[in-house]
């Protein structure tokens, strides 16, 4: 568990309102990006990446998570994570995805 700094949360969440919408979902493709780039490059070539690469664009997408689960309807977000997850069982159940789903 980690410590989080007075207001953190407050915070973070307020920027979903006082950044413009589009530059909210700018950068959280930037972020998204900026993750997935890293963590290619670490399948490709570990050698030349550092595993804090990894982890400070896991916190960056996180806060950036954060701020796009307050721009869209969080029924709607937690009733697709339901489903996903009822899928992954089923596939899991019914042996559809050996060890990798």
């Amino acid at each position: 568990s980690r410590i989080m700094i007075k207001g953190e949360k407050r915070f973070i969440d307020s920027l979903a309102f006082s950044n413009d919408y589009t530059y909210n979902l700018q950068k959280a493709a930037e972020e998204f990006t900026e993750l997935s780039l890293v963590l290619q490059q670490y399948i490709l070539k570990p050698q030349k990446v550092d595993i804090q690469e990894i982890i400070d664009e896991i916190g960056d997408c996180t806060i950036r998570l954060r701020i796009l689960k307050q721009l869209f309807d969080k029924d709607r977000i937690n009733w697709r994570i339901t489903d996903k997850v009822i899928s992954y069982i089923d596939y899991k159940d019914n042996k559809k995805y050996i060890g990798r789903i």
